[in-house]
């Protein structure tokens, strides 16, 4: 973590920045209207030495908010844009609210990374009168009168089955924007936030790595190779048992950009297809 003052950091999880730094305050959108681009459940964390992790507005906004760090309240609740008390318009036209919680309670960041450890979703329902949280029963992310729901999922996860320079680069970027990988055979059991990625020039050694990947909860299965390529792999598919509700699941050609052949740009195309997915489906 940078530690230098007014410095914007890129890591994705500001909760686990205040765990390792509990002096910090979480920000959090409650609300939006218009085209703001960031939806409820969006978090920032920041100190009083400048540091941030995560983002929740323009530039303008993540100062203003910062600007209320040490308030007297243990929750200040702002407004921006259509309505606000602030002189501070949004591009988009609309407006936001964000609640900054002073000091969040240190045993709830534990049980939050406690359920990113074992990859389980989380449900919390946070006081926006004096910051208290307490788990609840599934629910959806938003705001409730004085209370606002904050459903936690599981980070993307990516399974990569292959041994070329494609596996390779995949992996490489995954790493690099922090996602959870594994490569090869020692992947583990791939849960509902888990995509799979089979990345092998020799299509019959993808057939029983498709087929456990299509019998889990992986939100995303796809295998490189052309249209002639994925006709071939169904039937496969199909000669070892398995159904035609599965077969659905499985992507080819996978990437947002087709055809690709160049590694980096295979990897980076199907690395935005995954994380495309994955934000409508958990973001």
């Amino acid at each position: 973590m940078d530690t230098g003052n007014d410095i914007f950091n890129t890591s994705p999880d500001p909760f686990a920045g205040l765990i390792s730094r509990p002096d910090g305050s979480l920000a959090l959108l409650l609300r939006s209207e218009g085209g703001f681009p960031r939806r409820p459940g969006a978090a920032m964390a920041l100190w009083p030495d400048g540091v941030r992790i995560g983002r929740l507005g323009a530039g303008c906004i993540d100062a203003d908010i910062a600007g209320h760090l040490g308030a007297a309240e243990p929750v200040t609740r702002l407004i921006y844009g259509k309505g606000g008390p602030i002189d501070l318009p949004l591009p988009c036209g609309g407006s936001v609210e964000i609640a900054l919680i002073q000091r969040p309670d240190p045993e709830w960041l534990r049980q939050i990374a406690h359920a990113r450890k074992i990859r389980q979703a989380a449900y919390w329902r946070i006081g926006l009168a004096e910051g208290e949280v307490r788990m609840t029963e599934t629910a959806e992310t938003g705001l409730h009168g004085d209370e606002f729901v904050l459903k936690l999922y599981p980070g993307c996860a990516l399974h990569i089955h292959g041994e070329g320079d494609e596996a390779t680069a995949l992996a490489a970027m995954a790493r690099a924007i922090g996602l959870d990988c594994h490569v090869g055979a020692n992947s583990v059991t791939a849960d509902a936030q888990t995509a799979v990625v089979a990345l092998f020039h020799d299509h019959d050694r993808e057939l029983t790595i498709l087929r456990d990947a299509l019998a889990s909860d992986a939100f995303y299965i796809g295998a490189m190779g052309s249209h002639r390529a994925q006709v071939a792999r169904l039937a496969g598919l199909r000669d070892v048992g398995v159904g035609e509700e599965e077969l659905a699941k499985l992507r080819g050609p996978i990437g947002v950009v087709a055809p690709a052949r160049e590694p980096r740009l295979l990897a980076a195309s199907v690395l935005t297809e995954i994380l495309s997915l994955y934000d409508r489906a958990f973001g």
